[in-house]
C-alpha cells in the first residue's frame, strides 16, 4: 500500500510547481499535482515523477511509463529537457538537478505545514522501533505524521514528508544516512525542532570508512537552530558526538524505566508509577522505547497517556518479531549490524529454553573492511554461547564458519552460499520445541525461509 500524501493540498499545478523547483515547466496544464513519486511504477493520476539518475537504473528511461500510469508531469535535468519533451506529452519540468529539485519541493512543503512539531531520529540501528514508539504515543494525543517503512534517506525522506497534512500536530522521521553530506541535505529540509541518536554502530563503513565519521556525519542531526537533542547514554563515541552537537544533549538510558523481562513475551515496564507491557523482546528494542519516551516526556506528554499509548506495543514485522507453533521462530531480518547481532545473540543465549536453540545468520552487508572482523566476532560469540545448531550463509559467513572450527563448537555448524541448500539445511536440522533465530542484512532475504518453515510445522497464528 502506498502512503497516503497530501502534496494536493497545495492546490498546485505543474507550471506552479517549476519554480519552486527553480524549473520551467515547458508545456502548460491546469491539473492539480496530488504526490509525488521516484518510481514509476507507482505512478498514478495528478503524480509528479522525479527521473532521478540512479546507481543503476536511470528514472529518465520511465518517463513514459509513468505518463502511461496517470503522471500529470515529469522533472527532468535541463540537459534532456528537448528529449523528454519527444517521448511524453505531459507537462515537462526542466530544472538544473533532479533530486535537488525534489529536496526543494519537500521542503518548501514543510514550510506550509510549519504548525507540527517535527522530530528527526537517526542512529546505526533501532531508529525505525524508537520511530514507530513515539508516533504511538504522539497519535494517542493527537494527529501524528511518520515515516512510513523505510523511506528515510535523501530520496526517501521526501516522500515520507509528503504524508505530513495540515492537521497534523506532530511528525516523527526517520533521517537514515550512509554516506558524507547525507545528513546535512536532510537536516536542510526537515529541519527538526527535535532530535535523537540512538547509537553509533559498525554499519555503512563502506563509505563512511570508520565509525568516528559515521558519528560525525550522525551528529549533524543537532543543527543549530534545534530545540532539544537526545542520545543513548550507551552510544560509542558519546564524548564525540556531544562535542559535534555543539549543545547539551539529554542522555537516556535503559534503567530510566523499571523493567521486568519477560522473555519471548516482551517486558512489563513502569514509568513514573504508570505500569504497562510493551511486546518487544530484547534490551536493544527496550532502549528504544525509552528514548521514544524521553522524547515524548520533553514534549509535555503525561506520563498516563505515554503508558496507555504503548501498553501492548511490538515491534515490527523482522525486527526479533515472534511467532510461536510448533517451533518458535525468531524473524530478525529485516537487517544486519554487528550490533543488533551480537544484542540478539546474547539476549537469546541467556533465554531459559526447553527445546533446541538454533540460529540462522546472513551476512552484515556494507561493513567494509569491517567486514571479517565483525564476521569473526559473531563465531566468538556463538562458540561461547547456548545455540546448539548454526546454520550459515553467504560469502561473508564462511569467515565464521572457519572460526567456530577452530575454536570447536560444541554443536552442529552448516555453510553454504545456496540459498535451496540453506532450506534444505534448516529444515534437517529442526525439532519440535525448538527455538531458532533469522538473522541478517535486508538485500539477503532470509526470511524467505519462513513460509517453508511453517508450513512444515503448520499450527501457526
Amino acid at each position: 500500500m502506498k502512503p497516503e500524501q497530501h502534496l494536493g493540498d497545495l492546490g498546485l499545478t505543474p507550471p506552479s510547481l517549476a519554480p519552486m523547483m527553480q524549473g520551467v515547466c515547458l508545456r502548460p496544464s491546469t491539473v492539480l499535482v496530488t504526490n509525488a513519486q521516484i518510481d514509476s511504477r507507482r505512478c498514478e493520476s495528478g503524480s509528479i515523477f522525479f527521473a532521478l539518475a540512479g546507481e543503476v537504473v536511470d528514472g529518465f528511461s520511465f518517463i513514459a511509463d509513468a505518463e502511461r500510469r496517470g503522471a500529470a508531469a515529469v522533472v527532468v535535468s535541463q540537459e534532456r529537457a528537448q528529449e523528454a519533451l519527444a517521448r511524453v506529452t505531459v507537462p515537462v519540468i526542466a530544472v538544473p538537478d533532479v533530486l535537488s529539485a525534489l529536496h526543494r519541493l519537500a521542503s518548501m512543503y514543510v514550510k506550509a505545514n510549519g504548525q507540527a512539531t517535527l522530530v528527526g531520529i537517526t542512529g546505526s540501528v533501532g531508529k525505525t522501533t524508537t520511530k514507530e514508539a513515539l508516533a504511538t504515543i504522539l497519535s494517542y494525543c493527537a494527529p501524528t505524521a511518520k515515516t512510513p517503512g523505510n523511506l528515510n534517506s535523501e530520496f526517501g525522506l521526501p516522500l515520507s514528508l509528503f504524508t505530513l497534512s495540515s492537521r497534523d500536530r506532530y511528525g516523527v522521521f526517520e533521517l537514515g544516512v550512509d554516506h558524507i553530506g547525507e545528513m546535512d541535505r536532510l537536516v536542510s529540509i526537515l529541519n527538526p525542532s527535535h532530535a535523537l541518536l540512538t547509537n553509533i554502530g559498525i554499519s555503512h563503513l563502506e563509505k563512511f570508512g570508520s565509525t568516528v565519521t559515521t558519528a560525525k556525519e550522525k551528529a549533524k542531526i543537532f543543527h543549530p537552530g534545534l530545540e532539544a537533542g537526545f542520545v543513548s547514554e550507551g552510544c560509542s563515541h558519546l564524548d564525540l558526538v556531544e562535542s559535534s552537537a555543539g549543545q547539551r544533549l539529554k542522555r537516556y538510558r535503559q534503567s530510566d524505566l523499571e523493567a521486568i523481562d519477560l522473555g519471548l513475551e516482551g517486558w512489563r515496564l513502569s514509568y513514573r508509577g504508570e505500569r504497562f507491557s510493551i511486546r518487544a523482546v530484547g534490551h536493544h528494542l527496550l532502549e528504544d522505547v525509552v528514548g521514544a519516551i524521553a522524547v515524548a516526556d520533553s514534549l509535555g506528554i503525561e506520563a498516563r497517556d505515554i503508558a496507555c499509548a504503548l501498553e501492548g506495543f511490538g515491534s515490527m514485522s523482522g525486527r526479533t518479531s515472534v511467532q510461536n507453533g510448533p517451533i518458535t521462530i525468531i524473524d530478525d531480518t529485516y537487517n544486519a549490524s554487528w550490533d543488533s547481532t551480537s544484542s540478539i545473540l546474547s539476549y537469546l543465549s541467556s533465554l531459559m529454553w526447553q527445546g533446541g536453540k538454533k540460529v540462522v545468520l546472513g551476512p552484515m552487508k556494507e561493513l567494509g573492511r569491517e567486514s571479517e572482523r565483525a564476521h569473526t566476532n559473531v563465531a566468538r560469540l556463538l562458540a561461547r554461547s547456548s545455540f546448539t545448531q548454526a546454520h550459515l550463509y553467504g560469502a561473508e559467513m564462511e569467515t565464521a564458519q572457519r572460526e567456530l572450527s577452530r575454536l570447536g563448537f560444541r554443536g552442529e555448524v552448516t555453510w553454504t552460499e545456496d540459498f535451496d541448500t540453506l532450506g534444505t539445511q534448516v529444515q534437517q536440522g529442526m525439532e519440535k520445541g525448538d527455538l531458532v533465530l533469522l538473522k541478517a542484512s535486508r538485500s539477503v532475504a532470509i526470511d524467505r525461509l519462513i513460509p517453508s518453515l511453517t508450513e512444515r510445522w503448520g499450527a501457526y497464528a
